[in-house]
């Protein structure tokens, strides 16, 4: 039998090509059956075993106690990969057997050192800023001591916005473990400019909100590191985040630290020199959080205890009616609140409704404010 191909002279059949002794057939794929994209298999994730994660911190421990610089790098570098390849599983492993020491021994080991090895220290915290939130345990603890902290500082200040930010992320936990490191942190020069330059930098978002709450802390501790911080123009920085910052968590947290500076007199005092106070704090009343609705009534209420002086009280009645104070105290009590924000907000509601009779007679309200209608004495 004679095949067709031949018959034709010896044609090559179509769709086949021949080179020597290798022949390659070329054949078509449906377009139903061609993938638009590549399909991509996923490696299988390297999980540590308990033993492999107390030999690694075991290894860091030792490197750092014997000054070792690559070695060190090179088994940061390790965990690093590990924590990318393992995810959340890894990480808990690691911070279970005695990873968190093993990193805190080696920032402090080479914090102290003579030589500067500004890399090892840069890779410890980013390290533990990516396993936050921690377990405040002992290990962690040793990021308190003083050469840490001054350490901590410089990066603070520095010029690479990654390193201030887990530098901020590192304070705001450390001084949340024992008031006492919040004494010896602040008493480091440029340690409360440092976390102010923070905020002023815009450097992150998650670098404000790591300054807000370690100012927060630093404040609630003592008067004395309160004023240092108005000094510095805390207030004037915060009522210009509230103004500009349209993220309600960072919104929130300011307003909980300008509730704290209300309690120290100087800045109180600057609260109110500020024209823009009393009508941004009604305005984010029911607007931002609840938190930030209990701690804008509390401002409002220490603002106006303070101003126990006939015409200043007056005056400032005055302005918090003119911006709508008395509604949002109305609706506040009405959509419910905590038992202190509602006693707080009565006392407020009554010296309000007292005052409506000599704001009418001055004209100071718009009659669009309706005051009139409400008819209940407070």
């Amino acid at each position: 039998m004679v095949l067709p191909w031949r018959s034709r002279g010896g044609a090559k059949r179509r769709n086949q090509l021949t080179s020597g002794d290798i022949s390659v057939v070329q054949t078509k794929i449906t377009s139903q059956l061609r993938s638009p994209r590549m399909e991509r298999i996923q490696s299988p994730r390297v999980l540590l075993t308990p033993r492999d994660a107390a030999e690694i911190s075991r290894r860091l421990e030792n490197a750092a106690a014997r000054e070792e610089y690559a070695e060190c790098f090179e088994i940061l570098s390790k965990i690093k990969n590990l924590g990318r390849e393992g995810g959340e599983a890894n990480k808990k492993c690691l911070v279970q057997n005695g990873g968190v020491f093993a990193l805190s021994s080696c920032f402090e080991r080479f914090a102290a050192a003579r030589e500067v090895h500004v890399r090892v220290l840069e890779e410890v915290l980013f390290v533990l800023s990516s396993w936050l939130p921690l377990n405040r345990s002992e290990g962690f603890s040793k990021m308190g001591s003083t050469v840490s902290l001054n350490c901590l500082v410089r990066f603070l200040n520095v010029t690479d916005a990654k390193t201030r930010q887990n530098a901020a992320f590192i304070i705001r936990e450390v001084i949340a473990i024992d008031k006492r490191y919040v004494y010896a942190f602040t008493e480091i020069e440029g340690a409360c400019e440092g976390l102010i330059k923070i905020i002023k930098d815009s450097v992150s978002t998650s670098s404000t909100k790591s300054s807000l709450m370690a100012i927060y802390r630093a404040i609630s501790c003592n008067n004395k590191i309160a004023s240092r911080f108005v000094k510095l123009g805390l207030v004037e920085l915060i009522t210009e985040m509230i103004v500009n910052n349209a993220e309600k968590s960072v919104c929130e947290r300011s307003i909980v630290v300008l509730d704290v500076i209300c309690d120290n007199e100087q800045g109180k005092e600057d609260i109110l020199r500020n024209a823009l106070i009393v009508p941004l704090l009604v305005k984010k009343i029911l607007r931002v959080s609840d938190l930030a609705t209990q701690c804008s009534v509390s401002i409002l209420w220490k603002l106006w205890k303070n101003k126990k002086d006939g015409e200043s009280e007056d005056r400032f009645l005055v302005e918090a009616l003119q911006v709508g104070a008395f509604e949002k105290l109305l609706v506040v009590l009405q959509v419910g609140c905590e038992e202190k924000t509602k006693e707080k907000a009565s006392e407020l509601l009554r010296n309000l409704n007292r005052c409506r009779n000599v704001i009418e007679q001055t004209n100071c309200v718009d009659s669009s404010m309706h005051l009139k209608n409400v008819k209940k004495s407070f």
